[in-house]
């Protein structure tokens, strides 16, 4: 005994030209077609997750290397300036307690009048490695006189890093006037300025060098990208790429997915097509919108063709 329906919802349906139960889900469903597909466009526009994130990307690079130029201008040497003024009163300290080994050296040699000249002789390995130990051992002779050559070497070294080993920048007329306005100033600091290494500055300048470079790079392909135009014929499924070549889904050979995971894609075009035949052409389909969706449609024809007549 069948059974029937308890509801109107469960009841068959019937064609009424056919008298037939109409069974949708035993139906072919046909694929959505995107609405633009069936639509001309004389150009794709940007795709805009592509346009905003490039802009941004650009934007931050460009800035970064804002950074950099404000680092190697301001900032560093500003910071370099207020390094070399500590020590220069550490200097003064010292060369004030070297008297005691050597009458007068205080008022006599804190003034360096060629600091170029007294730069390279500090710097020399041997004589470095001399003032070092004397400076250490507390019985040397020297011992106060190596500390004053020690810091005073620190004080060159850091106005050589900011570009001011000049010596209107070492010349001491009143060493002990100086230091005073320096023991009086760095007393009352909360803390120690740190020293720049000599990579510190051309490093930001490298940085300004780099990030500009990319930017620009960057800023010419967004306007080559912007420049570059994708128009669609929806009667004849015609899309001209970059280069005014139009194809149509009866030139397609192949399209080519190997790199679709980067929204590239290879059009192999057939013996056909009229300026390109055989050829291949790269397309980006991330940075203009629709474009993708025009190629999908081409292909889905042009396949779909070749198998009806297999």
């Amino acid at each position: 005994m069948s059974e029937t329906p308890n509801t109107p919802d469960e009841m068959p349906t019937t064609d009424p030209a056919t008298d037939s139960v109409a069974d949708s889900a035993t139906e072919p469903v046909a694929d959505p077609t995107p609405e633009h597909v069936s639509q001309d466009c004389a150009k794709a526009p940007l795709n805009p997750k592509w346009s905003i994130k490039l802009f941004i990307i650009t934007f931050f690079v460009l800035g970064f290397g804002g950074l950099g130029l404000y680092d190697a201008l301001i900032k560093y040497p500003a910071r370099g300036e207020r390094f070399a003024d500590w020590a220069k009163w550490q200097y003064l300290d010292a060369a004030k307690n070297a008297g005691s080994e050597d009458f007068g050296i205080f008022e006599r040699k804190s003034s360096v009048p060629d600091p170029v000249a007294e730069y390279a002789k500090l710097s020399d390995p041997e004589t470095m490695q001399r003032n070092g130990i004397d400076a250490q051992n507390q019985s040397s002779a020297r011992h106060l006189r190596a500390t004053m050559y020690n810091t005073r070497y620190q004080w060159l070294n850091g106005l050589k890093i900011i570009g001011q080993l000049t010596p209107e920048n070492t010349t001491i007329d009143n060493p002990n006037n100086e230091l005073a306005q320096s023991r009086a100033l760095w007393t009352s600091s909360l803390s120690n300025p740190k020293p720049l290494k000599s990579y510190d500055i051309p490093s930001q300048w490298l940085i300004m060098i780099l990030c500009w470079g990319i930017g620009f790079w960057m800023l010419v392909n967004i306007i080559k990208v912007i420049g570059q135009k994708f128009s669609w014929d929806a009667d004849s499924m015609t899309l001209t790429v970059p280069g005014s070549i139009a194809i149509t889904p009866e030139n397609i050979d192949e399209v080519d997915k190997r790199k679709w995971d980067k929204f590239i894609v290879f059009i192999k075009l057939n013996a056909a097509h009229s300026t390109h035949a055989g050829k291949e052409i790269k397309v980006d389909t991330y940075q203009h919108a629709l474009v993708e969706d025009w190629i999908l449609a081409m292909e889905k024809k042009a396949l779909g063709s070749q198998e009806d007549g297999e």
